[in-house]
């Protein structure tokens, strides 16, 4: 599909690329390049999606067996995703270059970019860290008792007014971390670019690409919806795909 150079009017640093316009149905795009990827290295794709869905699998068995860290544990686990997607990413950029996709090279070039990516992290463990304790203090005053949380997990205590301020306030810090991190892991991974540097160019993509990225905010929780309905089986294949587009979006935006 078409995409157009987007000139900006000041400065962002000399790691800043120029930022490409792309149609509002490129995210389908992303999504067949995504399954095309996997295709091309099933076992090594298959591996990451299961990887991630034992993640899920222990987050689970974690939030039922210690209520009180329920949102430390799903917060965890939303913030390890992107990282363990990082493997799909090489392995997209080993593609791109006609390489063999090989897992040693993927992880000596994460190891390569430790620094930048470790500091990306710190940024998404501090916003992790707020959320976690914001929430550890309103269920301890709605839901003082173990018995509480399981119930609030089962959907036996459900509270319409809690889960409003819950879903309010979920919503914000997803829509920040998916502005701020929507391109920049990729982008760290592929230039070695800072953090500060893969945000802001993050952002600034999101922004002049915002009815685009929404229909892939869309897709991604759509597609993860059915994850979690198949106890997240499905992620086995879904988690791949939506890496390998996560790629391809970065290249599409950014070139």
């Amino acid at each position: 599909m078409e995409t157009h150079a987007v000139p900006t009017g000041h400065a962002h640093g000399p790691e800043a690329p120029e930022i490409r316009r792309v149609d509002i149905a490129e995210p389908l795009e992303w999504l067949a390049r995504g399954a095309r990827s996997l295709a091309k290295s099933p076992a090594h794709s298959l591996l990451y999606g299961a990887i991630f869905t034992l993640a899920c699998w222990a987050t689970l068995w974690l939030a039922w067996s210690l209520p009180w860290f329920t949102i430390a544990f799903l917060t965890g686990l939303l913030l390890v995703g992107p990282f363990i997607a990082a493997g799909l990413y090489v392995a997209a950029r080993q593609q791109d270059r006609g390489e063999p996709v090989v897992i040693r090279q993927s992880l000596a070039l994460l190891w390569e970019r430790r620094t930048n990516l470790g500091l990306f992290a710190l940024f998404l463990g501090i916003i992790a860290a707020a959320w976690v304790r914001l929430s550890a203090l309103i269920f301890a005053i709605a839901t003082p008792s173990i018995g509480g949380y399981q119930s609030i997990l089962t959907g036996k205590g459900f509270d319409p007014v809690l889960a409003a301020f819950f879903l309010g306030i979920g919503l914000l810090l997803a829509v920040t971390v998916f502005v701020t991190s929507a391109l920049a892991i990729p982008m760290i991974l592929d230039r070695d670019a800072g953090p500060v540097t893969a945000m802001q160019t993050s952002a600034r993509a999101v922004r002049e690409n915002w009815a685009a990225m929404l229909v892939w905010a869309v897709l991604i929780v759509s597609l993860s919806g059915i994850g979690i309905l198949t106890l997240f089986a499905g992620m086995i294949v879904i988690f791949p795909i939506l890496g390998y587009a996560t790629w391809h979006s970065y290249r599409r935006i950014l070139g």
